[in-house]
């Protein structure tokens, strides 16, 4: 039923010009948190669409949905730009009556003690992602393998560097 739900949530995603594989959640916290260093410049509507998602899925999710959800989606690309008013449009057209009625049910549920708030695990889910990050490697690693001939070494080696230098800023 989770699987439903966030196809659903990419479905709506994609109406609003978002990527595919990305839920509308995941980038919305993406833009609030990730894309403006500063956190002032992040436009009105981004922040109010937060509120309205985090508001309604917090009986199930706590009170920061869409934070969340951006660190669930790891390996996602996020579109990395502004988007236009009538996408905007789009969006608070899709979002705000699909949340009303997802509030009304998970609120209506979580009354009558059948949804229960989840606990994040914070260290299982960062190794989880760690475990999705090796599956991801040794399938580059496979296609390396099997063409070899088609490959531009000079840039893998460019690449593993930058890689290299993130875990060392992780330190």
């Amino acid at each position: 039923m989770s699987n439903l739900f966030i196809s659903l949530d990419q479905f709506r995603n994609v109406i609003a010009g978002g990527y595919a594989d990305n839920t509308i959640s995941a980038r919305i916290g993406y833009y609030n948190h990730h894309y403006f260093p500063d956190r002032k410049s992040v436009p009105l509507y981004w922040k109010i669409l937060e509120q309205i998602i985090d508001f309604t899925f917090k009986p199930v999710d706590g009170p920061n949905h869409c934070h969340e959800a951006f660190h669930n989606d790891p390996s996602e690309v996020f579109d990395n730009k502004l988007t236009n008013f009538l996408v905007v449009l789009a969006s608070i057209i899709i979002i705000v009556p699909s949340c009303v009625l997802i509030g009304i049910i998970l609120y209506s549920l979580t009354g009558i003690k059948i949804v229960k708030q989840k606990v994040i695990n914070r260290n299982q889910k960062i190794n989880e992602r760690f475990d999705g990050c090796n599956k991801f490697l040794n399938s580059i690693r496979y296609e390396i393998i099997e063409h070899p001939n088609e490959i531009d070494l000079q840039n893998l080696e460019s690449q593993k560097e930058t890689i290299k230098q993130q875990l060392e800023s992780l330190n």
